[in-house]
């Protein structure tokens, strides 16, 4: 979930907190504190460091104080904020906590965010079969049908995928809807990003996997070109082998770059040029040597 402000903010997940002193991180910004707070926030889409200053004397007007208030954890330490969602933004090159978006964020009632499956997502998913059908209607000489319902995918997916992105906030992902809307407008690698949208969401509903989700994408991208080569070997299941292995090497570079930022790699995380252009490039066999070389 997004928030306005003076900002760009993000809802994400504390997975770690680190006290060092203030000089540490005196070139991002400057505590009138002695040590400062490191916040390690997963946003799902990436992970971001978040600076704060460290409360001193248990000053109840302190930032961190009021964020350990809204996720009841008022009686304990900035610790205590490890697994507890937060809002987070970007001001002048530094994340800080947006505390009063965070507070508002806690203080929502529970029905009025979504975090389960929705109706929406029906929308999404007959884009892409639209789309896929789109595909397989030009491979087979029906051009004027593929067209047609290229246009109804092109339509139909972008406005779904920004719908459903803006009113989900799962956990510590809340997707933002313009990305995946501008994917959703685009014939073929729409179908695409309408899957990795779908793939995403079901691990934030389901609670685990976050990590591995795109790891877990790429073997299907492998998968679907081995199901696509013993497809192509029959004539009549040809045209479906070709519209499987279009998608399926669309989606490969566009897993990879998600996959390179998220959060499996930890502090070793490959260069994303070259590993996203051989995807791109050999699409199945780079998604393959990716995964062994990452595994």
């Amino acid at each position: 979930m997004r928030h306005r402000g003076t900002g760009e903010s993000v809802t994400g997940v504390v997975r770690g907190v680190e006290r060092v002193p203030a000089s540490e991180v005196a070139d991002d910004v400057r505590f009138d504190a002695t040590h400062a707070v490191v916040l390690a926030v997963d946003t799902g889409d990436r992970r971001v460091r978040a600076l704060e200053a460290w409360p001193s004397g248990g000053h109840s007007s302190s930032r961190l104080a009021r964020v350990l208030d809204a996720v009841g954890r008022g009686v304990d330490g900035p610790r205590a904020l490890t697994g507890e969602t937060v809002v987070v933004e970007h001001r002048d090159d530094v994340h800080r906590v947006a505390v009063s978006a965070t507070e508002a964020h806690h203080a929502t009632d529970p029905g009025e965010r979504h975090h389960s499956h929705s109706l929406l997502e029906l929308g999404v998913g007959a884009g892409v079969l639209a789309g896929f059908a789109a595909a397989l209607a030009v491979l087979t000489g029906a051009g004027a049908v593929g067209a047609g319902l290229a246009l109804v995918a092109a339509a139909v997916l972008p406005v779904s995928l920004w719908l459903d992105a803006r009113r989900t906030a799962i956990g510590g992902w809340s997707p933002r809807a313009t990305p995946w809307a501008v994917g959703g407008i685009v014939p073929v690698l729409n179908v695409a990003v309408a899957v990795a949208y779908l793939a995403r969401k079901t691990v934030a509903i389901d609670g685990e996997g976050a990590t591995t989700v795109w790891r877990d994408v790429l073997y299907g991208v492998v998968g679907a070109f081995g199901v696509a080569l013993a497809l192509a070997a029959v004539d009549l299941t040809a045209p479906v082998a070709a519209a499987v292995a279009v998608h399926a090497w669309l989606l490969a570079p566009l897993a990879v770059y998600l996959d390179l930022g998220s959060s499996r790699h930890g502090g070793r995380c490959p260069s994303r040029a070259p590993w996203v252009a051989g995807a791109a490039v050999v699409g199945g066999a780079g998604a393959l040597v990716y995964l062994l070389k990452t595994a």
